[in-house]
């Protein structure tokens, strides 16, 4: 709840990294998935409440160092030491790292692995596992989720998962770049055209590129339903269902009813944030279109460069070191090399053509006044930005929200904002909402338009057009904050 990092070392056992952290890193962490596979994880029968006996424990690890071996040398434990006392050396490794618990029941040593370690292991593993990232199955479910919470069919539980999947979704998106970026050099070092061409269609599409990136863009894609989902954040947030759901929150999550709005607080920040995605996804097409020109690049000088040119100057080398000295004289012709005759006479430069310049002759001031009132005609008509920021600010003000019939009318220039937010407002109402790619979405920073009702229209003596409302993007998240 505050800015705070959480005490990581409070909850897991101070030494836990140990073994991931020495020469038998790898050893060690095929060791602990096979024994969470096989004994403590979800996969694995149902282990008694007393825990394992510590020989099958052992047992295990001896499995395990048949079929993995050698390791390094560590710790005064050489690998040729038996298999046994090898075994019991790592399992006693575990325990005093915390992976493993040991109690005593009667004369028997059984041994379970305590749950927060547990959890953090299924993350682990979870995380060496991650695949491509599917945008429109995460939207899906937090959509179907905040529908559940808004009908009342689900509490505070599915409205923090549902912001949890927000949170998970935008870093995914933010570390692709990250993947994109990293894979170039590794794909660069394929000693052929064929290899490279294989591991760019199988590794770059298949495995880190977004499951369904080839479909972001389409109208009925999910993504689209965006603007619904905010809607119903922001319904939440200033609903009904406010006062129920912080009641869950101070019963079931907090017991303070402080700790309770603010907790409510972090899940509607955390679902906010999707109003961003779009600059995630813009700097991720960004990140793929240079990565695919290096890759082209890179594919036509393989094409175009001879096949195997290393080894072909390993032969030539040997070649000429082999070579009688008759075969590697000059090949030109008898003679003085150097002589005068054979040197390329100079080259004559012609002289320059003369060239007169065009008389100037001088605008008049009839001239220079309409050309001033063009250009002022022209700035007149033309909306920047910062003139969109300054005619929607003066109307909203310290409100989140302002509708098209308070929005006056006193200039050119406010007539050429009015419009263009009309245009958006219009745009947006389509099917799939606003495009990425439109520029008129770069005028509003900080702002959003929604189209109201397309049906009744508003009349402020220079246009009779729908109604529309401007809102202010992030207000209420500061004011939860």
């Amino acid at each position: 709840m505050t800015t705070t990092p959480p005490p990581l070392f409070s909850v897991v056992p101070p030494g836990l990294f140990g073994p991931l952290a020495s020469a038998n890193r790898a050893h060690y962490w095929q060791l602990l998935c096979r024994l969470f596979d096989e004994f403590f994880g979800p996969d694995a029968p149902l282990p008694p409440s007393i825990g394992l006996p510590r020989r099958e424990i052992t047992a295990a690890i001896e499995r395990t160092l048949l079929s993995d071996d050698p390791w390094e040398d560590e710790d005064g434990d050489p690998p040729d030491t038996p298999r046994a006392i090898r075994a019991a050396h790592i399992y006693e490794r575990f325990r005093g790292a915390g992976w493993l618990r040991q109690e005593r029941i009667g004369a028997r040593e059984m041994v379970t692995m305590p749950p927060a370690v547990s959890q953090l292991l299924s993350a682990l593993v979870e995380f060496a596992e991650h695949g491509p990232t599917f945008v429109s199955a995460r939207m899906r479910s937090i959509e179907l989720q905040l529908q559940q919470v808004a009908e009342g069919k689900a509490a505070g539980d599915a409205l923090d998962e549902a912001a949890d999947q927000s949170r998970r979704l935008l870093v995914s998106l933010s570390s692709m770049s990250l993947q994109v970026r990293d894979l170039m050099p590794e794909l660069s070092k394929a000693e052929t055209t064929a290899q490279f061409a294989r591991q760019w269609f199988e590794r770059y599409v298949g495995e880190f590129f977004i499951g369904d990136y080839a479909e972001l863009h389409k109208a009925d894609h999910p993504l689209a339903r965006r603007s619904a989902i905010l809607a119903m954040v922001q319904q939440l947030e200033s609903g009904e269902r406010r006062a129920g759901l912080l009641a869950w929150y101070g019963e079931h999550a907090t017991g303070d009813a402080v700790r309770a709005e603010q907790r409510f607080g972090r899940s509607l920040r955390r679902l906010h944030e999707l109003e961003r995605i779009d600059e995630y996804l813009a700097r991720l097409d960004d990140d793929i279109r240079q990565a695919n020109r290096r890759a082209l690049a890179f594919l036509d000088y393989r094409l175009r460069a001879p096949d195997r040119l290393d080894i072909l100057l390993r032969r030539a080398c040997r070649g000429v070191l082999t070579a009688p000295p008759d075969a590697l004289r000059l090949p030109v012709a008898p003679g003085a090399l150097m002589d005068a005759a054979r040197l390329r006479p100079p080259r004559q430069k012609p002289a320059p053509i003369p060239r007169t310049a065009n008389a100037g002759v001088p605008p008049s001031p009839e001239q220079l006044a309409r050309l001033s009132l063009l250009r002022r005609m022209k700035r007149a008509r033309l909306v920047t930005p910062e003139d969109m920021a300054r005619y929607v600010g003066r109307h909203l003000g310290d409100a989140p929200q302002v509708e098209s019939a308070a929005l006056a009318i006193g200039s050119i220039e406010d007539l050429r904002a009015y419009q263009t937010l009309l245009t958006l407002a219009l745009r947006s109402h389509r099917i799939g909402g606003l495009r990425r790619e439109d520029p008129l979405g770069r005028l509003l920073r900080g702002y959003r338009v929604e189209l109201l009702d397309a049906g009744q229209r508003d009349d402020n003596g220079y246009l009779r057009a729908p109604r529309f409302r401007v809102h202010r993007v992030g207000q209420t998240t500061r004011n939860t904050a």
